[in-house]
């Protein structure tokens, strides 16, 4: 098979792909990686500081999906300078980046994570492209898109483990086919009404809404706020003090200002494995 190396700093795939922003990839027995992103598949490695494709279509896909042209240096090096906490957040796993990824496939993803662990999100998701996305390999499937969703029943996700976010499941293909989600169109709203827009979907609040504005829509200003993140933050910049969303949202934006979405990668990820803030 074809091996293409791309030289790309500042960029670990087990760091990225684990961190919790996607939920489609397999880690394989060779320490490589199986990523699927809408009908695209990717098998990939890495040595040292270059990636390695293994086979050589859709590249250029893929490094815009590893947000391969950002100089992550210089926003690691201002996320740092003066703040110790985000300095060994960083030093944790200096190799993230944050993912590109296609917005309906986000929607959808992120409403299955609502009171969720990783591993399970991951079982659903996994569930719900074998059922009605389409074959693109062995073993594999796309992301279903909206019309492939059109007539699922709230019982049929059930079936598949949805649960209650299975109400929210069939609002959201409603609303993305009834028209006002067209991607294009969103782009050009301001940070506050693409929130807004996607918080009209039944079951998305603002963690949700957050989550796809920075990893589908790259603003990058924005600071996904969830339990963990709020114990982590509390925990590093407010001495453990309780606050309000509101009053962590505007300090984050303080702190980290249009960096804020790279900070709290870097936190959540390093909060997350080295047990900040809990017990």
């Amino acid at each position: 098979m074809e091996k293409v190396y791309w030289d790309c700093p500042d960029f670990s795939l087990s760091q990225t792909l684990e961190c919790g922003q996607c939920f489609r990839y397999q880690k394989e027995d060779n320490d490589c990686y199986t990523v699927i992103s809408g009908q695209r598949v990717v098998t990939l490695g890495q040595a040292g500081g270059s990636i390695v494709f293994y086979g050589g279509e859709d590249i250029s896909f893929w490094k815009g999906y590893f947000d391969g042209e950002r100089n992550y240096g210089e926003i690691k090096q201002q996320l740092s300078r003066n703040d110790p906490v985000m300095s060994e957040a960083i030093s944790f796993a200096p190799g993230i980046r944050i993912l590109k990824q296609e917005f309906f496939e986000m929607l959808m993803s992120f409403i299955l994570s609502q009171n969720n662990h990783i591993p399970r999100i991951r079982g659903l998701i996994q569930r719900l492209c074998g059922e009605y996305g389409t074959c693109i390999g062995p073993g594999q499937y796309s992301f279903p898109t909206p019309e492939q969703l059109s007539g699922v029943s709230e019982e049929e996700y059930r079936r598949l483990g949805c649960g209650f976010r299975a109400r929210y499941l069939t609002d959201a293909v409603g609303k993305v086919l009834a028209g006002g989600f067209c991607p294009g169109e969103l782009d050009q709203l301001s940070t506050a009404e693409l929130r807004q827009r996607l918080m009209s979907i039944c079951g998305v609040g603002q963690k949700v809404a957050d989550c796809i504005l920075l990893f589908s829509f790259g603003r990058y200003e924005v600071f996904p706020m969830d339990v963990w993140i709020n114990r982590v933050y509390s925990h590093a910049y407010c001495s453990g003090k309780k606050l309000s969303l509101l009053e962590l949202q505007k300090s984050a934006a303080e702190n980290f200002g249009e960096n804020a979405g790279f900070a709290q990668q870097y936190l959540f990820h390093y909060g997350r494995n080295m047990k900040i803030g809990k017990g």
